[in-house]
């Protein structure tokens, strides 16, 4: 039995590592969805293939309002321009392949911006009109919502990984810069803070495997060097939170990924109390610190949130 086009969407989400495309309804339930390895190395023309062909089987003969896709930015003009996690993709057009197959709506945006929408309309943020979205994993993006709507600047607007802290660090970011919040409070950055303390004595080899998981547990059982390295890189993830309330004045602060919601007895108790000291008085009391609740089907959800047209209701 077809249902009723205008109550569903398409959603899919392009990650550097998996594909996940799902079935929406208007209350952000996924009815069904299909996740697969993205395979990057095949090229962008063999994995949009592959993209619609997920989508031809999720869908079937069911009609939808339109698809949304969210990707890694930067985006511009319908194009991803060189994403940092999709070597070799440049200047790549994937909405014309979609519309040729679909004959519907499809909006291209970046994933965080995607994940963002997804917290205000279903999750954590539903009912704010303002908010700032961070996911904390292996890199750290962003996303703002101002007055209910995505806030894009020129286009790419939200690029809160990449605000510099310290132009000093020898920490070099995926985007060229030093001393990125990326490159000093993420999943890589924290495991390159820990790796650096051990340089200068000769033990490096033994850490090849480390992990930022492994970092947290460490100093969770009290290693001295594991504890210094996550304070240091939650005190920078809170300097950024501070700058961009002091920025944005949004109602809340929506922390996802890995490393703010697997460690969120941690993560969450600290930013709170760091960034209430911080900020400006007339702050102090206005802004939640909050963890995501959609977690990993955010992309999904907030990419058929694009396609409903969600940022304008």
């Amino acid at each position: 039995m077809i249902k009723n086009s205008k109550k569903l969407a398409l959603g899919i989400d392009l990650g550097g590592t998996n594909i996940g495309a799902g079935l929406v309804d208007l209350t952000g339930k996924i009815l069904k969805k299909k996740i697969e390895l993205t395979q990057k190395e095949l090229g962008p023309k063999k994995v949009i293939k592959r993209m619609i062909g997920m989508a031809e089987e999720i869908l079937g003969n069911q009609k939808v309002r339109g698809i949304g896709i969210g990707a890694p930015g930067p985006i511009k003009k319908g194009l991803l321009i060189s994403p940092s996690n999709l070597a070799g993709w440049k200047k790549v057009d994937i909405i014309t392949p979609f519309k040729k197959e679909f004959f519907c709506k499809v909006i291209l945006d970046n994933d965080a911006n995607a994940a963002a929408l997804a917290e205000k309309k279903f999750g954590a943020g539903k009912g704010a009109q303002n908010l700032i979205y961070l996911t904390i994993s292996t890199g750290i993006g962003g996303g703002i919502i101002i007055n209910g709507e995505i806030y894009k600047g020129f286009g790419n607007a939200g690029e809160l990984g990449h605000m510099i802290i310290d132009r000093d660090s020898k920490f070099r970011c995926g985007c060229g810069n030093y001393g990125c919040l990326e490159a000093l409070a993420s999943g890589t950055g924290i495991v390159d803070l820990f790796r650096e303390r051990f340089k200068k004595n000769g033990e490096l080899n033994e850490l090849k495997e480390i992990t930022a998981k492994e970092i947290f547990r460490m100093a969770k059982k009290g290693d001295k060097v594991a504890e210094e390295v996550v304070n240091q890189a939650l005190t920078v993830l809170g300097v950024g939170i501070v700058n961009y309330i002091h920025i944005f004045n949004p109602e809340m602060i929506v922390l996802g990924g890995s490393i703010a919601l697997k460690r969120r007895k941690l993560v969450f108790p600290f930013l709170r109390k760091f960034v209430k000291k911080m900020v400006m008085p007339a702050f102090k009391n206005n802004v939640k610190i909050v963890p995501a609740k959609l977690g990993s089907e955010a992309g999904i959800i907030g990419a058929a949130a694009l396609a409903f047209g969600a940022a304008d209701s």
